[in-house]
């Protein structure tokens, strides 16, 4: 079978020596350099920003500090601490402003302090005290009131930072503020217990913080978040978030005071960095997404990027060089065989010759080799001739020896009929099958397309039948199971003799007075090109006289000759005394 070849197979077999050799080494250069560049962006964009979240909740501890210091000189004003500890329940115009008044004179040293939105007093007799965006503080919020109450109960912390809270008064147009409260406690002289006397509450601007923060660029899509202790948005990007729950899949990371960490958020790659103050518990968080971070690296990956394609560039031309001057004449040689093998019109035609390379040196030999060819092709086909000539003779030798030995078997039966002695026909009549024996191999090779093998398989079945109708024996049945098997004249002569004798012998004594019985014929290959014929019959069985070692039988005496002839043995299986007869012969093939 042709085998085929993959085209252009040297080709890329030298594109891949040459990327080994020059390409892949600039490749592992060139990627190295920009994971390492990236990493290297990457964690001075990380650093950069893990500062800027300290500088930032830096900023949020300051103003914390000036709130919490804010509250602690409002509650340490004797004047304002005497006017809550107050029994009366009900507050005067007089007592309000001048209330009002202590805490607008302490707020004008805070006037650096911007964002402020305004303080609240509530005393537990539910006194009010209020100085902020707005004088009208009718419509006050009494569950914000109460909550913040009780937070700041619950909590002992000189001041609480309660978050992101609504704004306790509804008619300011604050609506959500930063908040932060502190109780003001006395003690009960008849209990000698601490008591409240007072809620004190910082509302703080988020829209401010919200200006502050949004002034920070960290890059394309790349955001600050503030949360409180609640985790509430107290600064978001989308003011509409403010105050809202941020999802967990963010809050699960900020388990440390601080840290980084590398998770999805609403399904984007983010590089997280946080910072938790430690007044507050407010977190400072910023989120990158990683893209952005290797933003800085990529002029160094197209710059890469077009060096390799160069590369690729430089590669592929030099491979359509040495395809166009190298392997394009090889293939062309390739082509050439082909055509030869399949013997189309022009396959001998000589190729151009183009320079003095070994390429050309290559076509040189091969046009001498065409030119050979076609004189051993020349010589080649008179030798064909003459062997179809010999073929023609040698089947029409065969078909005269069948000829003459069936002129032979028509002489004996001629002679038959002149002898009225039933012994004498039986003897003409056994010369007259070997004869046609002999004449059936010449006919089956003068049919074969091999004359020098017989198919003898079908030989077996066809002398069979022969037998049969000549002895007319019809209560006989005969059964040939036989492999596929080839011989040459040699041996397919000596064979057939043997079978006709057999057969004849089984026919004639195994079933006398017309019994009925079997004929077994195996003709089988074993290994190391051994062959066993057996002829097996279930009739009277053979007398001790034939069964002997030297039978005076002729039939039995031609077939040990032959058997002999071809280097086989032969073996009588059956004893005497029993029912029918097996011959075994095991013979080498020839």
């Amino acid at each position: 079978m042709r085998r085929m070849l993959a085209p252009h197979s040297i080709t890329r077999t030298f594109m891949t020596y040459l990327i080994f050799l020059s390409v892949l080494p600039l490749v592992i250069v060139g990627w190295t350099s920009y994971q390492t560049s990236r990493r290297t962006l990457e964690e001075e964009s990380r650093q950069y920003t893990r500062e800027l979240v300290t500088n930032q909740k830096e900023y949020l501890d300051l103003q914390i500090d000036q709130i919490e210091s804010l509250l602690a000189n409002i509650s340490g004003v004797e004047e304002i601490r005497d006017t809550l500890e107050s029994e009366d329940p009900q507050k005067n115009t007089y007592t309000e402003l001048v209330t009002q008044a202590r805490i607008g004179y302490i707020l004008n040293g805070y006037s650096n302090l911007e964002g402020l939105v305004s303080i609240d007093i509530f005393t537990v007799n539910y006194v009010h005290y209020h100085v902020g965006d707005t004088l009208n503080v009718e419509n006050i919020r009494q569950d914000v009131r109460n909550a913040l109450f009780a937070k700041a109960l619950d909590d002992d912390s000189f001041v609480v930072w309660a978050g992101i809270e609504d704004n306790v008064n509804a008619n300011s147009t604050h609506k959500k503020v930063v908040t932060a409260i502190k109780t003001l406690n006395h003690i009960n002289h008849a209990t000698l217990q601490q008591e409240p006397i007072a809620l004190f509450l910082v509302n703080y601007s988020a829209e401010d913080l919200h200006t502050h923060f949004s002034k920070t660029n960290l890059g394309e899509g790349a955001y600050l978040l503030v949360l409180d202790g609640e985790n509430r948005y107290i600064y978001h990007p989308d003011p509409a978030q403010l105050g809202q729950t941020a999802p967990d899949e963010l809050t699960s990371h900020l388990t440390d005071s601080s840290g980084s960490v590398t998770t999805s958020i609403a399904g984007e790659s983010m590089a997280v960095n946080y910072t938790h103050s430690d007044r507050t518990d407010w977190a400072v968080i910023s989120l990158v997404p990683l893209d952005t971070l290797a933003a800085k690296t990529a002029p160094i990956g197209r710059t890469t990027t077009l060096v390799l394609v160069a590369s690729f560039s430089v590669v592929l031309v030099t491979a359509l060089f040495f395809n166009q001057n190298i392997v394009a004449p090889i293939q062309e040689i390739t082509a050439r065989f082909q055509q030869l093998q399949e013997d189309k019109p022009g396959s001998q035609a000589h190729l151009p010759v183009r320079g003095n390379d070994e390429i050309a040196e290559l076509m040189r030999w091969f046009n001498t080799f065409m030119d050979s060819l076609a004189e051993k092709r020349e010589a080649e086909a008179q030798i064909q001739a003459s062997l179809q000539e010999k073929d023609v003779l040698l089947k029409e030798i065969h078909h005269r020896v069948k000829n003459n030995l069936q002129i032979i078997s028509s002489l004996l039966n001629l002679q038959m009929e002149e002898v009225e002695d039933p012994d004498i026909q039986h003897i003409f009549q056994d010369s007259k099958n070997r004869v046609r024996s002999m004449a059936l191999i010449h006919e089956k090779l003068y049919q074969s397309q091999n004359l020098a093998r017989i198919d003898f398989a079908g030989y077996v079945r066809n002398l069979s039948d022969y037998l049969l109708r000549t002895y007319r024996a019809a209560h006989v049945r005969l059964t040939v199971e036989a492999d596929e098997v080839y011989f040459g004249v040699d041996t397919a002569v000596p064979c057939s003799l043997i079978l006709n004798e057999l057969i004849s012998n089984a026919i004639k004594h195994a079933f006398p007075n017309g019994r009925s019985g079997q004929i077994t014929i195996e003709l089988r290959t074993l290994p190391n090109e051994i062959i066993h014929l057996s002829v097996r019959d279930d009739g009277i069985g053979l007398d001790s006289y034939v069964q002997s070692q030297s039978p005076s039988s002729l039939g039995l005496q031609l077939v040990r000759t032959l058997v002999n002839q071809l280097h086989g043995k032969i073996e009588l299986v059956s004893q005497n005394g029993q029912s029918g007869t097996e011959f075994q012969i095991i013979f080498p093939t020839l």
